[in-house]
């Protein structure tokens, strides 16, 4: 028999899992360095195209064995209006992060990734129409002041975070405009860019002579990298999937918070195991990025505590004055 209690119990469970998952989820994203870093005798160009034919078979296999039905999607038109778009600038994000690393510019990539709330908070004004409050404009202020302080003091413009940042935010745009599941929406994408994946990787292998996958299967190197290109696939579509759980059962402002995970571990990896430098233009830039952040979540949470408030004034049952005398009197008549 279902009770008030069990309800309770279930809802604690989920959001502990939901929980698990979004740790997970961003805990791999914040480590991907560390293997691509695996794959860094081998063409970026290559390492990307195999991430997306492999991404595209492992997303069909989940799909068919958690039966999400991604066929339907590919037979929706307007469907395909959204996810189109989405697979080429989740490409365009994959492949920037990978090159990034393959050049050894973790920090960025960090830089980007720090960076990409507060695009979507620009994004949500530009395209949703939303209206940003003093605090989320002050944020956006600092995060536009660390980088023109970065690109003076630097002497470049931070054109991998900032491609990560703009990629990743329109890529959240259409995908919330959209409204599709995500296993599904992520399937169709894949499906959509694999075969110019598949066609892009022969030829270049053709053109360059240069077989990574499966080209040297007489070496136990030449079947590791194999395996490592596989994987890609795999690890690619494995944080989705926790993503998308995580989304459905802790709440956004939670996850939110969660996601900055992400990129400190790639800030980390960047710095301590690539070698990176942290600059003065970098430290200004992340300082500015990270109070941004602090002013996002302080109105994130006032905004939270203020719906919860008019949600309990709202659901407060209001008593006729008959009613009020009603209760009034029954700790007399009790007595």
């Amino acid at each position: 028999m279902f009770t008030m209690e069990n309800g309770a119990d279930i809802l604690k469970k989920r959001m502990r899992r939901g929980i698990i998952a979004a740790f997970g989820c961003y805990l791999m994203w914040g480590v991907f360095p560390l293997y691509w870093k695996l794959l860094s005798h081998v063409s970026s160009l290559e390492v990307i195209a195999q991430r997306i034919i492999w991404c595209c078979v492992f997303t069909v296999i989940i799909c068919f064995v958690g039966r999400w039905d991604f066929v339907g999607l590919l037979k929706d038109r307007r469907a395909l209006c959204y996810l189109i778009p989405a697979s080429i600038l989740i490409t365009l994000n994959w492949s920037t992060y990978i090159f990034a690393v393959d050049i050894d510019r973790i920090v960025e990539t960090s830089i980007g990734y720090y960076i990409n709330p507060l695009v979507s908070i620009l994004l949500g004004l530009i395209i949703f129409k939303e209206k940003l409050t003093p605090l989320q404009w002050a944020a956006v202020s600092l995060c536009c002041v660390g980088i023109v302080f970065f690109t003076a003091d630097y002497g470049s413009f931070p054109w991998i975070s900032i491609i990560l940042a703009i990629s990743f935010g329109l890529y959240g745009a259409v995908k919330k405009k959209g409204g599709y599941p995500a296993v599904e929406a992520i399937t169709v994408e894949s499906i959509v860019m694999a075969p110019i994946a598949l066609v892009f990787a022969i030829v270049f292998a053709t053109i360059t002579g240069g077989h990574a996958f499966g080209g040297d299967t007489s070496s136990l190197s030449g079947w590791i990298t194999t395996l490592l290109l596989i994987g890609g696939g795999a690890i690619t579509a494995m944080p989705l999937i926790l993503f998308a759980s995580a989304a459905n059962s802790i709440p956004l402002t939670l996850l939110g918070f969660i996601q900055y995970l992400s990129p400190t571990i790639a800030l980390m990896i960047g710095v301590f195991a690539n070698g990176e430098p942290f600059t003065l233009a970098h430290a200004v830039c992340f300082g500015c990025i990270w109070c941004g952040l602090v002013l996002v979540g302080i109105d994130a949470v006032r905004t939270s505590l203020k719906a919860s408030k008019e949600s309990t004034v709202l659901t407060t049952p209001v008593l006729t004055p008959l009613e009020q005398e009603e209760e009034l009197e029954l700790p007399r008549s009790n007595s």
